[in-house]
């Protein structure tokens, strides 16, 4: 019995270990290819969040799962490794291998890309505005050009909800706005200072403690980001301005040295990915503006939708912005005249009404 005993449990063991010979171990012999991803805004906003659900751990499932190398993508979000406005620099220099750059932060190394910002009025639908992204991106190559001046290879863009004004009073039109200060990104500060509010640049990290202490009465902002940063809080009124998406708020860029390093396989389906984020991402914002207006309205504030006459009303009393951006794109070598014409034809073919003709005056 215990001679038996010895030879069956001397027949397993060897069996075994001929099973451990023989079944392969695909994830422990692939090559670990290493990446970092950041940006200055934090997982709070809707363009990070759905970059890091979709963009990061969808790259990263897809390599994986698709070719012999495994993706070990680490991110850095909320400025922990490039603060705000510092990604298309930290990407340039290799400090971050990829990021999400925030486009309005870079008004003058990206000024083709801050071509929604100069269309008051845009469409205010994210899914729509992300089909015309989508269109743009893919008739114009001067846009990744103007990424690879700073040694960048474009992947893909996202954007954001659809701007309106929150603050701590009623906005009805323009007069309602003379005198008062309201702050806004940058790009879109014209949007509000060519009606005479004073315009105050900011950026949403500190624009709780801004409208806390009353250095502004006002945001230029989506539904979306009032509620994640919890600006309707402090401000009980919204107008709900129709000013537009600003489509192309982000840049999904990658190093273009660490680029040409990459397996053929692995750069493929950063690309595959890349083209499918855009659709996604405006889906994803479309979502939440529906969800956060809502938000808004069940705690308490005033939601004041603005006439299409107060609008027009508005748009005449802006300077051309449209037009001054094409003229300036043109002039320093872009087809800015042919992507504002581009941009404002693929909405109104979808049934945008623009309360201004623009590219016509």
């Amino acid at each position: 019995m215990k001679k038996s005993g010895f030879f069956l449990w001397g027949g397993m063991a060897i069996l075994f270990i001929g099973l451990l010979i023989s079944v392969p171990a695909p994830a422990a012999g692939k090559e670990v290819i290493k990446l970092k991803m950041g940006s200055g805004h934090p997982l709070a906003t809707d363009w990070i969040k759905f970059t890091s659900d979709f963009f990061c751990k969808e790259l990263v499932r897809r390599v994986n799962e698709k070719t012999n190398y495994k993706l070990e993508l680490s991110e850095h979000w909320a400025g922990s490794v490039a603060k705000l406005g510092e990604e298309l620099e930290s990407v340039e220099i290799g400090i971050l291998d990829m990021a999400a750059v925030i486009v309005p932060f870079e008004p003058t190394k990206l000024y083709l890309h801050n071509w929604a910002y100069y269309i008051p009025f845009f469409t205010g639908d994210p899914r729509m505005a992300g089909r015309v992204v989508s269109k743009l991106y893919q008739n114009f190559p001067a846009f990744s050009e103007e990424l690879k001046k700073y040694n960048q290879l474009y992947l893909g863009t996202g954007g954001a909800g659809d701007y309106g004004i929150i603050a701590k009073f009623p906005i009805k039109g323009p007069a309602d706005v003379k005198g008062r200060k309201l702050c806004a990104a940058g790009p879109n500060l014209p949007w509000i200072s060519g009606v005479g509010a004073v315009p105050v640049q900011g950026n949403l990290n500190e624009a709780y403690t801004g409208l806390q202490t009353g250095v502004y009465d006002g945001w230029v902002m989506f539904a979306s980001s009032n509620v994640k940063f919890k600006l309707h809080e402090i401000c009980k009124h919204f107008s709900d301005m129709n000013f537009g998406c600003a489509t192309g708020t982000t840049i999904l860029s990658i190093n273009q040295n660490v680029w040409k390093k990459m397996p053929k396989e692995v750069q493929a389906i950063m690309k595959e990915v890349g083209d499918e984020f855009t659709l996604k991402e405006m889906d994803y914002v479309y979502e939440q503006q529906v969800k956060d207006m809502k938000v808004m309205k069940d705690s308490g504030v005033a939601i004041y939708p603005v006439s299409y006459a107060e609008k027009v009303n508005w748009a005449k009393m802006l300077a051309n912005m449209p037009k001054k951006f094409a003229k300036e794109a043109d002039a320093k070598g872009w087809p800015g005249t042919a992507v504002m014409k581009a941009a404002i034809k693929f909405t109104e073919e979808e049934g945008h009404k623009n309360p201004r003709k623009w590219m016509e005056e």
